[in-house]
């Protein structure tokens, strides 16, 4: 990673840049000072205790030099939205997994960035700082450098990332502007299942606003909610609005087992907002909705509900 310096960076340590801006760790910054070549400042081997000059280019050794094992890399479409040398963003697709697991060795996001970065003939070591479930489409962020990953570490543990999905609910949910609290916990007899408790399991809290109401073809209510969960728990806002007697709709684990509006729960991360981890420049990233979400819209007053929509961007 090749870094240059302003005069924001001037008169500062090594030691002070790679604590304070980048946020390494203490293990971080130590494997950078036991490698030869860890901190280069203009092409020349320095200590932590060189002060910084306008102008200079701090080289820092935590590219990866070997790529994840047991990833398969397979060819496959990747909507990137945003790429440099410490991120990327993508908008995943719905269907797809985010990493692999059992009956998806070769299918998922990650065997796409393996695929991709072994046409570049650079190691690839999946460090996914956002999950998304398979049916869930959307925005994920990924970490290219262990430096990356340690910053969106620490930003999710702080509370510090923002995200905003949009959803469509069963139900006609009130009040239009509310928040969901409780805790949430695995149910006992369930390896993935999840209920809401009162105080038993992790505290949870989302936010949402009501974008419109609709009526499906059979006569059910529908609501189309943008949601922002404030925590980050397994299945959360599945969880919660179903929670309120309003499943997602296509939701079979919290909801119907089948809908034949859409195949999946309607769900769709829409935007992420963090500091990004080298520059600390505040960024914000939209994805675009997918057809079978949008084809989910005449369900609802249209216009009002695209003019909503794009109004929360």
């Amino acid at each position: 990673m090749d870094i240059r310096m302003t005069e924001q960076e001037h008169g500062m340590t090594v030691k002070v840049y790679l604590h304070t801006v980048l946020h390494l760790s203490g293990a971080q910054v130590t494997a950078l000072k036991k490698d030869p070549v860890g901190i280069l400042a203009n092409g020349t081997h320095v200590t932590v205790r060189y002060v910084l000059q306008a102008g200079d280019t701090l080289s820092l050794a935590v590219d990866d030099t070997a790529s994840s094992d047991n990833i398969v890399p397979t060819p496959m479409p990747l909507d990137i939205l945003y790429e440099d040398d410490a991120i990327m963003v993508l908008n995943k697709p719905p269907y797809m997994p985010t990493h692999p697991s059992h009956g998806h060795y070769a299918d998922t996001l990650a065997n796409g960035l393996a695929h991709l970065f072994e046409t570049r003939g650079v190691p690839f070591v999946f460090r996914s700082c956002s999950r998304l479930d398979r049916d869930t489409s959307g925005l994920v962020t990924v970490a290219k450098t262990r430096a990356a990953a340690y910053h969106f570490q620490c930003a999710h543990t702080a509370g510090t990332v923002e995200k905003e999905y949009l959803c469509v609910l069963v139900g006609r949910l009130t009040p239009k502007i509310g928040e969901i609290g409780g805790c949430i916990k695995r149910l006992e007899d369930s390896v993935i299942t999840r209920v809401v408790t009162e105080n038993d399991g992790a505290p949870a809290r989302t936010l949402y606003r009501v974008l419109a109401y609709g009526k499906a073809p059979d006569g059910r209510d529908l609501t189309l909610c943008a949601a922002q969960p404030i925590t980050g728990r397994t299945h959360q806002l599945r969880v919660h609005f179903a929670h309120l007697g309003c499943p997602m709709l296509g939701d079979f684990l919290y909801g119907e087992e089948h809908d034949a509006l859409i195949g999946r729960q309607a769900l769709h991360c829409r935007m992420t907002a963090f500091r990004h981890p080298v520059s600390q420049r505040r960024m914000t990233l939209y994805a675009a909705i997918p057809d079978d979400f949008l084809a989910l819209m005449p369900y609802f007053d249209e216009r009002t509900a695209m003019n909503n929509v794009e109004n929360q961007a």
